[in-house]
């Protein structure tokens, strides 16, 4: 009578499988949450841009376009990557004239170091502008210049 159940072969070969598709599957998940903090860092300063600025900068025309007392958590949910942001109030001391000024560095220690939210202040001609570089130095989102 022959008894149900798996030869030691047939679970040398199972786990030999799994181990083959742990190697393939492990190294995609590595660096999913740097990827994923990045990029809620970058959606965070192409909000500023694309809502916060505008409003800033249009609020502040009356005023000779500068920014004076503003402070973004009035605007926008501050990420806790950027809890920094809470107790920034930006006015044209924190934020560069016509050069942009490092407003403040994250919180996360990603990929090596940290990453800088620099703003420049609006004139009445250019609006106010953020953007985020990472430990490197490069401009990851926002204007160049």
């Amino acid at each position: 009578m022959r008894r149900g159940g798996f030869t030691m072969i047939e679970l040398i070969f199972v786990i030999v499988i799994l181990g083959i598709l742990a190697a393939v599957a492990i190294p995609k998940f590595v660096g999913v949450t740097t990827q994923a903090r990045e990029a809620n860092m970058k959606a965070f300063v192409a909000s500023l841009n694309r809502s916060v600025a505008p409003t800033i900068w249009s609020k502040n025309i009356d005023r000779g376009g500068k920014v004076n007392g503003e402070k973004l958590q009035d605007y926008i949910d501050i990420p806790k990557e950027f809890s920094d942001l809470k107790n920034k109030t930006l006015s044209s001391s924190t934020c560069g004239t016509n050069t942009f000024t490092k407003l403040v560095d994250s919180d996360a220690n990603l990929t090596g170091g940290t990453y800088t939210i620099e703003c420049r202040d609006g004139n009445t001609t250019t609006p106010v502008a953020f953007r985020l570089k990472d430990p490197s130095g490069d401009i990851l989102t926002g204007p160049e210049d």
